[in-house]
C-alpha cells in the first residue's frame, strides 16, 4: 500500500492536467502514449513465449486516435476499417508461419481493446470537456476503493474465485454503491449536468461495466499466468492494470451521453 502512494500523489495531478487543463492536443498525445504502452503489454502478455513488438498495431493505433481527433466519429469508423484491412495485408505478407490466424486475432483484438475504445474518450473530451474524462476516471477510483473497503470489512462469498480470488460479492456491491454515490455527489455540486435518465445510465454503466472489464483483464492475466500486465508503475503494475476498467466504457459512455 505504501509503495503505491508516490505514484498516486504524482499521478493524479498529472492526469488531471493532461486530461482537463492541457487541451485537446495534449489529450491526444497522452492517450496515444497510453495506447502504445498498453498494446506492448498486451502483446507481451498474450505471447509471453514468443514476444514481439506490435509495430502494425502501433501504427494502426496512432491512425485511429489521430483520425478520432481530427475527424471525430467518421474518422474512427474509416480508420478502424482500413486498419483491419492493413492487418489482413500484414498477415498475408508474413506468409505461413503456423500462427497466422493467432497473430491476426491478437492484432484485431489489440485494435478494439485499446485505440478503438480510447478514441471515444477523445470524442467525449471534445464534445463535453476534459473534466468529464477526469470524473469518469475518478469514478473508477471510487469503485475500486469501495470494493476494497466493503470486501475487506464484510468479506463473504467470492465473486469469481477462479478468475480473481480476492474479489467478493460484498466488495462488488459495495464498489457499485460507492461509484453511484460518487456520481450523485458530482451531480449535486453541478460538476456534470445530465438529465435524469442519462445520469442513471452513466452511473449504473460505470458501476457494472467497470467491474466486468476488470474481471476481463484478470481472465487474460490468469490464462497468461502472470500477476500484472507490466511493471512500469511499480506496485501499481502496468498500464493495462490501471486502465482496464475504463476501456470498454469509452464507446458506451459516448453512446449514452452524446448520441
Amino acid at each position: 500500500m505504501f509503495a503505491r502512494i508516490p505514484v498516486i500523489l504524482i499521478g493524479i495531478p498529472a492526469v488531471y492536467g493532461l486530461l482537463v487543463a492541457a487541451g485537446d492536443t495534449a489529450r491526444l498525445v497522452f492517450l496515444t502514449i497510453i495506447c502504445l504502452i498498453g498494446q506492448y503489454e498486451l502483446a507481451s502478455m498474450l505471447n509471453k513465449d514468443f514476444p514481439f513488438k506490435p509495430v502494425p498495431e502501433w501504427l494502426a493505433g496512432i491512425a485511429i486516435l489521430c483520425s478520432a481527433h481530427f475527424f471525430q466519429l467518421p474518422g474512427i469508423i474509416f480508420s478502424f476499417a482500413f486498419s483491419v484491412v492493413a492487418m489482413v495485408v500484414f498477415t498475408v505478407l508474413r506468409g505461413l508461419r503456423g500462427d497466422g490466424y493467432q497473430r491476426f486475432a491478437l492484432g484485431l483484438f489489440s485494435l478494439i481493446y485499446l485505440p478503438f475504445c480510447l478514441s471515444f474518450y477523445l470524442l467525449l473530451g471534445k464534445s463535453m470537456g476534459g473534466q468529464l474524462l477526469f470524473i469518469m476516471l475518478a469514478s473508477i477510483w471510487a469503485l475500486d476503493i469501495g470494493a476494497y473497503v466493503f470486501g475487506m470489512s464484510i468479506r463473504g462469498p467470492k465473486l469469481s474465485p477462479r478468475i480473481s480470488p480476492n474479489k467478493t460479492i460484498s466488495g462488488a456491491i459495495g464498489g457499485a454503491l460507492t461509484c453511484i454515490a460518487f456520481f450523485a455527489l458530482v451531480r449535486h455540486f453541478s460538476l456534470i449536468t445530465l438529465t435524469e435518465p442519462r445520469f442513471w445510465a452513466l452511473a449504473l454503466s460505470t458501476a457494472i461495466i467497470g467491474q466486468l472489464a476488470d474481471l476481463f483483464e484478470s481472465v487474460l492475466k490468469r490464462e497468461s499466468e502472470i500477476k500484472d500486465s507490466g511493471a512500469l508503475l511499480g506496485a501499481h503494475g502496468g498500464i493495462l492494470d490501471r486502465i482496464d476498467s475504463i476501456l470498454f466504457l469509452g464507446p458506451v459512455c459516448y453512446a449514452l451521453l452524446v448520441i
